[in-house]
């Protein structure tokens, strides 16, 4: 297929909100103090100030991801102007060593205000601005607004715009827990982290503002009662929220607020309502207010939330911003972002503004996200050069294990599991005490998998696949279930072993085990559509290491320098904190376990926020760099055989060694501050050496500068030693003293030596420089490249489901595109390429549009939901994806040109919504026909490409026996290779009985045709033969014809001959009709009448009566001509006798009977259970008490 495929010209595009990394939910920043002395702060200032001034005094800039829109489609941008902002004003004093005074920033604000202004009027009159949306003038001097894309050029004619740039989506972000719990009774975190040595120290965070920027936090919950001190909503009120939000409100999303045009889960699993914020605010600030030693790390900082994630946990760029200068003016010490996403790249509107904040003497915390274990994976606001960014790692866990028993008829089989998910606060071994029913449910396990099943107080086997596997848990423990078993699939990961996945404890989880395909699969063909049983035996628990580098924590470097990041890591693996309960909408809300785990670097990021608190406040005259630098100086070392200086950094933080620190060391470094020439110092915690690539030409020999500070003022002997942990060749890393006497301050010289030598990609000298003195153990990291940059791939790309129906039935609607690439690209494109029509589309080669298309995307992995929509490559709009078979292509050009373009492409993809066509003929009950499908058309066009399938794999029909709407059997119906069928329903229909076939194709559509209907079954006529009604006739001493009728259910006619009415009307004698259980005696009046109407049939009925206070049935008797017309006896009486039930009766005396068609009553007379009495003539009869 890739042979007919031709590239049309590069055109640099950008859909935004539509990246974002393959997780379950989204990636989150840790908070972070640096620590250093004033005058490295005054260096880190310099760097950041030049950064800015560089993008103010330079031409105006136009983001590259906006240059080549247009049209009248409308941009959401940041536009940035040339006066400085406070912050970068306020740190040029410093840097002076002078006051800010009051008048100067009065000044500059008028200055800033006034800029602003006239920007906006200008853009006015010439009818640039579509809306305007936040201003800023603290961390930056500008504003969002939202523009056409035809506009966005004029924009930098504006006298004052320096830089415009997209307003993109940010997420929050975690990833389901993986790996171990916590102590059954107790969170362990902070004992793991010795926080307890600083509260001993009586450093809780009081007298520190700490906010949290995220999703909002659920301010009812007990664990905030004492600290929270209020907060601000940067989300706008818009329609797709059910209500408005005050600005002073920073709760979380509810469930009340989501309109009903909104899902309550979007593509990628998130739900409209939100915790994270919350979860984040408990991990940093929760009271204790419970009795699972659930606490916060600084329990009395005054706690502030900024809600600047709405639905789904996702928010604008322009709100994140708004919020960071916000907190500047509020006078946080701390924030923290566990968000972010975008681009691995500090020139960004939210970088600038971390920065800025830190300038400002906030403590900025940001995560670097969960796009791991590559390289390069972070994205901004992580990014920024002076902010801390903070990866995630693993704590000591409990994992539970037990030998699990199966049986099922003659299988038997018992295997050791590890369970993958436990109650929190419950004894596991309790819970799986006895012998327990096993039921295997179909289909996914999601709720609709439990219909018709019973499995309360048993064991679920559950397949793995399709949903998660929390949503497997909650719709076994929404039934009932006991535990789960959930067993591995062809295609899961380790099948067909175990999953080997880990969720650890939860209040919402019931025991379940990690069990393989193998054994799933046998105990489920044994158990069929039965029950088999299970015990579990020898429950065992044991503690793992901890410490690891959780495989999705995003790594570095940064871009361009090879720098490396994070700067420190923290526990963020399964992470136990507060979640919201919705007070505000549910007034009883119960909060006692309103407490859940989560896991991502979003967790990570507020245990390095707590514990900046409290170093601030252990060190009240710290700026934020001196915290940040100690935060990694004091960092414990993990694995560096497992974990490189860009999975971990420094390390994981050590809270106390970090609030007092005996020295610190500082490292100074050149930076390009804006990517065009532009050189600062650097003043930071790690060693860069950056790439060296010309060690291919010539020795290389490179010397950075390190300062030893004495802190506590100790002085003493130091030693100095260099670890490298990822060598090349003869080069090697030296320290100019390898002890030293430290008094007040002692520089050392790092240098790195590089003979010349061939160097290919991955090729560096990576490692630490230890500083050890009497309490002191500092490290510093360093890194150095000397290949050429690593060839970039796809390293996969998939799609959820390759069957879509773009209907809105809820059924295969969307699906996700999963891909990673290993390096960064350039021009970007994600196409449709029409198998149909090969040489078709606006360029003659079968691409008739795109699902995304941008000017650069860094390495990492990513989802994209397809929910339905392209855009065409000749449109100006979004289009619906017409119905066809497609491939779904990834080009773009590599950053590093090796190779120059990379693709893939997954398929083919059918798009289908239109319902099977059923076409019949009937022989009998012998059917033929054909179903007429698009699959039959898109299986013929395969045919070419050698993708040729079986039809009934796209089709799935059946035949269903139905008897009125009950389904009496159903039975498959393999179709031909062209549709065909055959169906013999010779020995499967009842009378009465319709065959319908159904048709459900892979997309979700399905069609139902009745193809053939039995006759029914007519009721037996009772006929006299004349033989016998001579007898009766001949008979003088009676006065009546007595026919007999087999007792009956429903209706039963007697059919009366006009020769035979006329013989009893001329012998003058009466009729009388008697059933087993009911008579009709009619005198011969009545006969006489019947005699002129010809052929007459007695139409007998009985059914069950509805009403209460009956007695008997209901009876019913009518004279019926041969038309079917009711024949009119007039007032003629009728004895009549009926079986009644006296239950309960004491005086039969008052009884009656009601005709229901005359709406007469009569008197009942009743001898034993047989009711007697006069009508006056036929009707329906009912006896009541």
């Amino acid at each position: 297929m890739e042979g007919t495929k031709r590239r049309r010209p590069i055109i640099f595009m950008i859909l935004l909100m539509v990246l974002s990394l393959i997780l379950p939910t989204g990636a989150f920043a840790e908070l972070q103090k640096p620590a250093t002395g004033q005058s490295d702060a005054v260096m880190q200032q310099k760097m950041a100030i030049a950064m800015q001034d560089s993008a103010r005094n330079g031409l105006p800039q136009l983001h590259p991801d906006l240059r080549e829109l247009e049209g009248q489609q409308e941009v959401n941008v940041i536009i940035q102007l040339s006066e400085e902002p406070i912050a970068v004003a306020e740190g040029k004093k410093k840097l002076k060593k002078l006051p800010y005074q009051a008048s100067e920033r009065a000044k500059q604000v008028h200055a800033i205000k006034a800029e602003q202004q006239h920007a906006k009027k200008t853009m006015n009159a010439a009818k640039l601005l579509v809306k305007e949306g936040y201003a800023y003038e603290t961390v930056l001097n500008g504003f969002a607004a939202t523009v056409k894309a035809d506009d966005l050029e004029k924009l930098l004619d504006v006298p004052g715009v320096k830089v415009v740039e997209p307003d993109v989506v940010r997420e929050a972000m975690e990833v389901p827990s993986k790996d171990g719990k916590a102590d059954i009774q107790m969170d362990s975190t902070n004992t793991f982290l010795g926080i307890e040595r600083l509260w001993n120290e009586r450093l809780t965070g009081e007298g520190i503002k700490v906010g949290v920027l995220d999703t909002g936090i659920d301010y009812h919950h007990p664990d905030f009662s004492e600290n929270y001190a209020g907060g601000w909503n940067f989300v706008p009120d818009s329609s797709d929220y059910a209500r408005p939000r005050d600005k002073r409100d920073p709760m979380e999303t509810t469930p009340l607020d989501r309109p009903n045009h909104k899902p309550e889960f979007n593509a990628q699993g998130s739900s409209f309502y939100t915790s994270h914020g919350t979860h984040v605010a408990g991990t940093i600030a929760a009271a204790g207010n419970n009795e699972y030693g659930i606490k916060g790390i600084a329990p009395d900082v005054e706690l502030h939330a900024y809600r600047v994630l709405g639905a789904y946990g996702s928010g604008a760029t322009s709100w994140i911003i708004a919020a960071i200068e916000q907190s500047v003016e509020d006078g946080m010490d701390v924030i923290n972002l566990s968000l972010g996403g975008g681009g691995n790249t500090s020139i960004s509107a939210d970088s600038f503004a971390i920065n800025n904040a830190m300038l400002q003497g906030t403590i900025a915390v940001v995560a670097t996200g969960n796009s791991g274990p590559n390289r390069g994976t972070m994205g901004t606001p992580a990014t920024a050069t002076l902010g801390i960014a903070v990866g995630n790692t693993t704590k000591p866990e409990e994992t539970v294990s037990a030998d699990v028993r199966m049986s099922a008829g003659e299988y038997h089989a018992e295997v050791p599991m590890n369970l993958m998910a436990t109650t929190f606060g419950a004894d596991t071994a309790s819970q799986l005490e006895g012998e327990f029913a096993v039921v295997a449910i179909p289909g996914t396990g999601s709720d609709a998998s439990y219909t018709g099943l019973d499995v309360n107080g048993k064991v679920a086997l559950v397949s793995r696949g399709d949903i998660p596997f929390v949503d497997k848990i909650a719709a076994a423990k929404k039934h009932g279930a006991a535990a789960v078993l959930i067993h591995n699939f062809a295609g899961g990961t380790n099948a067909p072993d175990a999953s080997g996945t880990y969720l650890g404890s939860d209040f919402e989880y019931i025991p379940t085990f990690d069990m393989s395909q193998t054994d799933g699969e046998a105990f489920r063909s044994a158990i069929g559509n039965g029950e088999g049983t299970v015990t579990f035996g020898n429950v065992l628990t044991q503690m793992s290491e901890g410490d690891q580098v959780n495989d999705s924590s995003s790594r570095g470097p940064s871009t361009p320098d090879f720098d490396i990041k994070p700067d420190v890591t923290a526990p963020g693996t399964n992470i136990m904190s507060a979640i919201p309960a919705y007070k505000t909408d549910v007034p009883d809300a119960d909060y006692s376990q309103a407490y859940a785990r989560k896991t991502g670097t979003s967790m990570a990021t507020p245990h390095i926020a707590g514990i900046a608190a409290l170093v601030q406040q252990a060190n009240p005259g710290w700026t934020p760099f001196d915290v940040k630098v100690s935060l990694s100086n004091t960092a414990k070392l993990l694995d560096t055989k497992a974990y490189d200086v860009f999975s971990q950094g420094a390390g994981r933080v050590q809270p106390y060694e970090a609030a007092f620190p005996e020295a610190l060391a500082y490292s100074y470094d050149k930076a390009d501050a804006d990517g065009q020439g532009t050189i600062v110092d650097n003043i930071k915690g790690t060693i860069t050496f950056g790439k060296l690539q010309q060690v291919a030409e010539a020795d290389v020999e490179v010397s950075k500068t390190v300062k030893v500070k004495d802190v506590a003022g100790a002085g003493g002997n130091y030693t100095v030693t260099v670890q490298t942990t990822k060598a090349f060749g003869d080069a090697a890393v030296t320290v100019d003293k390898s002890n030293f006497t430290l008094n007040g301050e002692e520089e050392l010289t790092v240098t790195l030596t590089a003979p010349q030598a061939e160097a290919e990609a991955g090729d560096e000298l990576l490692g630490y420089v230890h500083i050890t003195g009497p309490e002191a153990e500092l490290s510093l990291p360093f890194a150095a490249s000397f290949g050429p940059d690593s060839a970039t791939a796809i390293e996969y790309m998939d799609i959820s489901g390759t069957d879509l129906s773009f209907n809105g039935d809820g059924v295969n609607d969307s699906a996700l595109l999963s891909f990673k690439i290993t390096g960064d690209l350039g021009t970007n494109y994600i196409e449709l390429w029409d198998i149909q029509d090969p040489e078709g589309g606006p360029y003659g080669d079968g691409y008739i549009g795109y699902l995304h298309a941008g000017s650069s995307l860094p390495a990492g992995a990513y989802t994209l939901n397809i929910g339905g929509t392209y855009m065409p490559w000749d449109g100006e709009e979004q289009a619906a994806i017409p119905e066809g078979v497609y491939t779904i292509d990834l080009t773009g050009l590599t950053a590093s040109g090796i190779p120059p373009v990379v693709s893939d492409y997954v398929g083919p993809v059918f798009v289908k919504s239109t319902e099977p066509v059923v076409e019949s003929s009937a022989d009998g009950p012998i059917v033929t026909g054909r179903v007429v499908d698009k699959y039959v058309d898109y299986k013929n066009v395969l045919v070419p490409y050698g993708l040729d399938y079986d039809l009934n794999s796209k089709l799935n029909a059946k035949v269903q026996v139905v008897s009125g709407e009950e389904v009496v059997a159903t039975e498959a119906v393999t179709l031909g290779q062209d549709g065909s069928f055959l169906v013999d329903l010779g020995e499967k229909l009842g009378a009465g009985q319709a065959a319908r076939l159904i048709v459900e194709d892979a997309a979700g559509n399905s069609a139902s045709t009745v193809i053939y209907t039995a006759p029914e079954e007519e009721e037996p006529v009772i006929t006299v033969p004349d033989n016998e009604l001579e007898e009766q006739l001949e008979n003088k001493s009676s006065n009546e014809v007595v026919v007999n009728v087999p007792e009956f259910e429903g209706a039963a006619e007697v059919a009366l001959t006009a020769a035979q009415i006329s013989q009893i009307a001329d012998a003058k004698k009466g009729l009388t009709v008697q059933s087993g259980d009911a008579g009709f005696v009619f005198d011969k009046k009545t006969v006489s009448q019947l005699s002129a109407a010809g052929d007459v049939t007695v139409a007998l009925g009985k059914e069950d009566s509805a009403e209460e206070n009956a007695i008997s049935e209901v009876y019913s008797v009518h004279f019926v001509d041969a038309e079917g017309n009711n024949i009119d006896t007039g007032k003629q009486k009728v004895d009549v006798s009926i079986p009644v039930d006296l239950s309960g009766i004491q005086k039969t005396n008052k009884l009656t009977v009601s005709d229901s068609d005359s709406g007469k009553t009569y008197k009942l007379k009743v001898k034993g259970d047989i009711g007697t009495f006069k009508a006056d003539g036929p009707g329906t009869f009912t006896a009541k008490r």
